[in-house]
């Protein structure tokens, strides 16, 4: 059971997550609808791989001060160094420290983005061009003075006719995508860099769930391709290893990007802010990552998440009503991307999930940020991360409540 008391509510504190909102009404009033089930954000609180957490148990004593690194613990850059360029398939004649440099993020990848933003702003950057679907990138870049433009996402596929971009564009390209777990082609991803060479915009790479997959599956590699692609120097990848190991707190990851950017970003941006930080996860995540057992892990994780998938998809058909093809299980993000009942598309997913929860004690997710840039068929997402017999729960449920296609 999951202690949401302790990691959601805050009865005595304001938060503006609204998650905490909803979480916090339907535990007050006593969990009307069963226990509740939380699929509205990619967490699972307890499930972290064993192996990592028991590396906890084995720090040196220097885990526990300063690191005088702005690149993260030495130990885990060498590793990640050497893991970004090997899992990613990075051609031979790209060189770590030359073509590319990586560090680490503590503090969570979206740190990382912010003072990429923080930076290209000060170089006249202006304009943010994303995906839509897709991630909370206007939250990240919007504070920042960034107007935020979309380019759409179709059947999981990015839409390159008609982009514009220029200099100060900042072109953000997410190849494992959430919220549609789609795979983006090698080609239309190439396309994607070629307008923004030619345009001179900056590059995002957003690679949160690039190991998140079952292993019989390639992820494109968006990195591998943009070195191919002459980038210049202004561009960024970020990858989350929470999301991979279930240990999203941490905020560990790693940051990639041309050694000029990266010098910039990490000497001088980051650190107006903070000192590398949460040394002893750094320490574990590097003892986790050399052990071959964490490779197994993945693979064990990402076959699991392929039988999830399946036993979703049947059962949104079988309890729920949908078309077998209305319904985006994805295979490389662990979400479900399905269009809302008919008897709810004149409202909005918001009030759907508000709804949901209070019939059915099941909290969904919103796959889209920007109501102005709405996809043509309003969706909702369920987080694919915890058991089966859970998920399919929720599912149940939500048929019981008349929540079908």
């Amino acid at each position: 059971m999951i202690p949401y008391p302790e990691v959601i509510v805050g009865t005595d504190l304001r938060t503006r997550f609204p998650d905490t909102e909803l979480v916090s009404e339907y535990l007050a009033a006593g969990s009307p609808a069963g226990e509740l089930i939380y699929l509205g954000f990619g967490e699972t609180w307890t499930k972290a791989a064993p192996g990592l957490t028991a590396a906890l148990a084995a720090l040196p004593t220097h885990a526990h001060g300063y690191i005088i690194s702005q690149y993260g613990l030495p130990r885990l850059q060498r590793v990640l160094r050497s893991y970004i360029t090997r899992t990613h398939g990075l051609a031979p004649e790209f060189s770590a420290g030359v073509d590319y440099e990586v560090a680490v993020t503590a503090g969570g990848t979206r740190n990382a983005m912010f003072d990429f933003g923080r930076m290209l702003r000060a170089d006249g950057a202006s304009t943010v061009l994303a995906p839509m679907p897709g991630w909370d990138y206007a939250g990240v870049f919007g504070p920042l003075g960034y107007r935020t433009r979309y380019y759409p996402v179709d059947r999981g596929q990015p839409v390159t006719d008609g982009l514009t971009m220029d200099r100060n564009t900042l072109l953000v390209i997410n190849a494992q995508h959430n919220p549609t777990g789609a795979n983006w082609r090698p080609e239309l991803i190439r396309e994607l860099l070629a307008f923004a060479r030619a345009a001179g915009a900056a590059v995002l790479l957003d690679d949160a769930y690039f190991g998140v997959h079952d292993p019989e599956q390639t992820p494109t590699s968006a990195l591998s391709l943009l070195l191919q692609e002459t980038p210049g120097s202004r561009w960024l990848a970020v990858r989350s290893l929470g999301k991979q190991f279930h240990c999203s707190g941490w905020g560990i990851g790693a940051a990639t990007a041309d050694p000029r950017t990266l010098d910039a970003l990490v000497n001088r941006w980051q650190f107006q802010r903070s000192f590398a930080s949460a040394i002893p996860l750094q320490e574990a995540m590097a003892s986790w990552l050399a052990d071959p057992a964490s490779e197994r892990y993945l693979a064990e994780q990402g076959r699991a998440h392929s039988v999830k998938r399946a036993a979703v998809q049947e059962s949104l058909c079988s309890d729920l009503g949908y078309p077998p093809d209305m319904a985006q299980v994805g295979e490389f993000a662990p979400f479900a991307r399905i269009p809302l009942p008919r008897a709810h598309r004149d409202g909005s997913v918001l009030q759907f999930r508000h709804e949901c929860l209070r019939k059915t004690g099941v909290l969904v997710g919103v796959d889209r940020w920007d109501a102005e840039n709405s996809d043509r068929s309003p969706c909702y997402r369920l987080y694919l991360g915890p058991e089966l017999p859970v998920i399919i729960e929720a599912i149940t449920r939500m048929g019981r409540a008349g929540y079908g296609y």
